[in-house]
């Protein structure tokens, strides 16, 4: 039988051939529609944090006449940053109003250090005072250009951020003006748009991998079928019965199948016939005559064996040649064939010698048929002579517990006896 424990099983690779690409296709389509969805969503905070720039430039443009400017308060010590005469230090309701509404941070700089802003620490510690990451400082307020960025620095927190410079009156750089939303908030909307997208894509992969496992489970074991049937056959057992799964499909297994049976069909006549008489050879007579050793001991079947021998063959094959001799054999073995039709089993046994096997029948029954069929042997005659055929029997029953051996060696003593008494005639003991 066929090693099912086969370390690179056909089952084990055809489920790796399953599972793998469904799995990486799987992971591909939710890393790119987490990529997607995270570019579409930054492209919009983008958009919004633009607009909310905008807004808070508006806003202190419709409620503050004039120019930012900035200047020293000397009793403090402090810079201070007025929009035209107002002093926009201190506590801003409308920064605070726009921070809260929008979800965001509102920063204004003298050149690159906070000195008003919404930005407070975990603890609500206020930023201000703090400095703008240095590559904010290179690439907007040395350049004098808006910037947006999806993965900065802002004190001490990943943000998404737009800085956008702000000039004084005679168009010199003051500083600037940044508006900017938590990474973590920005993650948050990423996994809660992906966690659908994952949901379904998890669905259908378990969906269509069963559908897949359960197609290559079925292909896995017709196939583990069709090894095990010709593994039965490749040790002799050409009886062992086609499994009908391998014949369920009109496909190249069934075709394997189809193929397997003729093979066994010419296996069996290989083994277990003899070419030039058709019939059973020795081997499966062996086989058959181990079958009835058991039915009789535990059914109580009766059976009667012989062996039979034809008369003076070899004086055929010397006078006539053997092609001759060999039409001889095909002629008695078909007389022996159809005589033994719903009787029993007949095999050649070697050279001119024959076996018949008698099923459930009792001694004298078996000698009586067995006399119907010497007749029709007598009417066999070499062909395109007058030499008729004829041949000798010894013939006995096989007794329960005794070995094949024993019943045969009790016929050949009785073919023997006929041979010597004259032969062209049946002794039965």
């Amino acid at each position: 039988m066929a090693d099912s424990g086969l370390k690179n099983s056909l089952k084990k690779q055809m489920l790796k051939m399953t599972l793998i690409p469904l799995t990486l296709m799987t992971v591909a389509i939710v890393a790119v529609s987490a990529s997607i969805v995270r570019k579409s969503i930054t492209d919009h905070i983008q958009k919004e944090l633009i607009n909310d720039a905008d807004l808070v430039s508006l806003i202190f443009d419709k409620f503050y006449n004039g120019d930012f400017h900035i200047e020293r308060d000397e009793t403090k010590g402090e810079l201070v940053i007025y929009k035209g005469d107002q002093l926009l230090n201190g506590e801003n309701t409308l920064m605070s109003m726009l921070s809260k509404r929008r979800n965001i941070d509102v920063s204004i700089f003298y050149e690159d250090v906070r000195v008003l802003t919404t930005l407070v620490d975990s603890e609500g510690n206020s930023a201000m005072g703090t400095k703008a990451a240095a590559v904010v400082k290179n690439e907007v307020y040395d350049t004098g250009e808006s910037k947006f960025y999806d993965n900065v620095m802002v004190y001490d927190r990943k943000s998404f951020a737009y800085y956008m410079p702000v000039f004084g009156e005679n168009g010199e750089k003051l500083g600037m003006i940044a508006v900017c939303r938590s990474a973590e908030d920005v993650q948050s909307s990423v996994f809660k748009y992906v966690l659908p997208i994952i949901g379904i894509c998890l669905i259908v992969a378990i969906f269509f991998g069963i559908i897949m496992v359960c197609f290559n489970k079925k292909l896995a074991e017709r196939i583990h079928k069709m090894d095990r049937y010709m593994n039965k056959l490749a040790n002799g057992d050409f009886d062992y019965e086609m499994p009908r799964e391998l014949m369920a499909e009109d496909d190249e297994i069934k075709s394997l199948a189809n193929d397997g049976k003729k093979m066994a069909r010419a296996l069996k006549n290989l083994v277990e016939f003899d070419a030039l008489t058709e019939l059973n050879n020795r081997r499966s007579a062996d086989k058959k005559l181990e079958e009835i050793r058991v039915r009789i001991v535990e059914m109580g079947m009766k059976y009667c064996v012989c062996i039979a021998d034809i008369d003076f063959f070899k004086k055929v094959n010397d006078t006539y040649g053997h092609e001759m001799g060999d039409e001889v054999l095909r002629m008695v073995a078909a007389k022996l064939k159809k005589g033994m039709v719903g009787k029993g089993f007949a095999a050649r046994w070697g050279g001119e010698e024959f076996l018949l096997i008698f099923d459930n029948r009792e001694l004298d029954i078996a000698k009586r048929e067995l006399s119907i069929i010497m007749d029709d042997i007598r009417t066999i005659y070499v062909p395109d002579t007058d030499r008729q055929i004829t041949m000798s029997f010894g013939l006995t029953a096989m007794i329960p517990g005794e070995s094949s051996d024993e019943a045969l060696s009790r016929a050949d003593a009785n073919l023997y006896e006929a041979k010597e008494g004259g032969r062209n005639q049946i002794v039965c003991k």
